[in-house]
């Protein structure tokens, strides 16, 4: 693994790529902006250190508002992993993600050449040829971002406004997670970013069905002593499930947040926190163990798990178990169940029955 004063590892990557040959980037499935700017830096360099030709693939949809817009606006191009094979190319790199995750698309069976992520190293990744892991930066783009500028390469205004936006969004403008190198990062791309674009991705519309869903998460949550939870039945996009877990933790008094969601037959969950002394990423893969995947962060982490075929009762029945399998690791007792959306009984207090 290479250190932020010695970026040498994509260096070492091209030395024994084939010069002018296909390279593939793949993103984690879903991929927020800070996979979809981390991959167009490695196009950039890619071009430049190996004069490749590059594709960025992706699995899933990108439903979140913000991050279509960002695509679009910076005129970033991604291609559905469906649309890719995966034998025409000469290296396969992945950003943001590592082999046998769950959160992305490349088979089992395959290990990427190249892995450039600041989550937790995973056992499957020792395996790969060339690997950079920084747990000590917020976002892949501000790695990325250190290769640009160690390179000295040309960032244009799309691609520095798309890493901006991928820092700004990964660490909650600088406020989770961030750290020396993602500041430093930040203040260098922003005079280089486009400062009006960058307002239209963050203020971007969204369709109804964003309100339907939020209003259904908000209507479903229960606030248990610390805690706060609520699920979603079937969801257009998974992009929805992280969102609203980052919505709920902001109610006061709430140290924990979980938000459980349906889509394409399988759970996804998230979990938000600002209790330093645990480790999201950590009871993530507790509570995932063993029926799917998860992982993350001290503060933030995703997880997955693949029910096919299932009926509905017995999504209900995991998802309660799941809640009941949280709340056992961030509480020491059983608290009372209160809706966030209060009668005038719940309110005023009178009522805390569950």
């Amino acid at each position: 693994m290479s250190s932020a004063a010695e970026p040498s590892v994509i260096e070492n990557f091209f030395d024994h790529f084939p010069r002018g040959g296909k390279f593939l980037v793949l993103t984690h499935n879903h991929p927020d902006p800070d996979s979809i700017s981390s991959a167009a830096a490695l196009q950039l360099i890619s071009r430049v250190l190996g004069n490749a030709k590059t594709t960025i693939g992706y699995g899933g949809v990108i439903g979140r508002a913000e991050n279509a817009h960002m695509v679009k606006y910076l005129n970033l191009k991604l291609t559905p992993i469906d649309k890719i094979k995966l034998s025409e190319f000469d290296a396969i790199a992945m950003v943001d993600t590592q082999p046998r995750t769950g959160n992305n698309s490349l088979p089992s069976s395959r290990i990427p050449d190249l892995v450039i992520d600041h989550h937790p190293v995973t056992k499957p990744s020792r395996s790969v040829p060339f690997l950079d892991i920084r747990e000590g930066y917020g976002a892949t783009a501000s790695i990325l971002t250190q290769y640009l500028f160690h390179f000295g390469l040309d960032v244009d205004q799309n691609l520095a406004t798309a890493l901006l936006y991928g820092i700004k969004s990964e660490t909650q403008d600088l406020a989770r997670e961030a750290y020396p190198i993602d500041i430093e990062c930040y203040l260098k791309l922003f005079p280089l970013a486009n400062k009006k674009l960058l307002s239209k991705i963050v203020n971007s519309r969204v369709p109804r069905s964003y309100f339907y869903f939020l209003s259904k998460a908000i209507s479903n949550a229960q606030i248990l002593g610390n805690a706060i939870v609520t699920r979603l039945d079937e969801v257009e996009n998974p992009d929805i499930i992280p969102e609203i877990a980052d919505l709920l933790l902001r109610l006061e008094g709430a140290t924990w947040a979980l938000c459980m969601g349906y889509y394409q037959e399988s759970i996804y969950l998230s979990i938000r926190t600002t209790n330093i002394r645990k480790n999201a990423g950590r009871l993530m893969k507790q509570l995932t163990k063993s029926k799917g995947t998860g992982g993350g962060h001290a503060l933030i982490a995703g997880g997955k798990i693949d029910m096919p075929g299932e009926a509905p009762w017995t999504v209900h029945e995991t998802m309660d178990q799941l809640q009941v399998n949280f709340l056992k690791k961030v509480q020491k007792y059983t608290p009372t169940k209160v809706p966030l959306i209060a009668t005038d009984d719940t309110r005023s207090g009178k009522n805390k029955n569950s």
